[in-house]
């Protein structure tokens, strides 16, 4: 870790970055879900909502890791707002408070990327 313990790192910038993220994607799956449900009576659309449900349930073991990772880090989240631009989260890291901002075009690229990965199990 970082001799200078007031900053924080790249790994947990990354951190902080999942652990925003993987509730929006959880929602969103949620909501596709939601919508697929009245093709129900499809046998691809089963097959599809059963997929969606897998990776959703495959989003809460990692969000766990990342809760343990933030705690062993001192790394808390303070507030996090989604709007019409995309999401500005205040954490703290080590007793700093520090800020981000994503524009939904990245949140759109970083939650693609997430999602791949978490379809390949890694």
């Amino acid at each position: 870790m970082n001799s200078n313990l007031s900053m924080e790192t790249e790994e947990d910038i990354q951190i902080i970055k999942e652990y925003t993220l993987l509730p929006i994607l959880l929602d969103m799956l949620a909501r596709d879900i939601d919508h697929l449900m009245i093709y129900n009576n499809k046998i691809i659309y089963q097959y599809v909502i059963c997929q969606l449900r897998d990776v959703e349930q495959s989003i809460y073991p990692v969000l766990q890791k990342l809760k343990r990772s933030m705690k062993q880090r001192h790394i808390s989240i303070l507030n996090t707002e989604l709007n019409t631009l995309g999401v500005e989260v205040e954490y703290k890291v080590r007793g700093y408070i520090h800020h981000f901002n994503m524009l939904r075009g990245l949140i759109k690229a970083e939650i693609f990327t997430m999602l791949m990965s978490l379809r390949g199990g890694g």
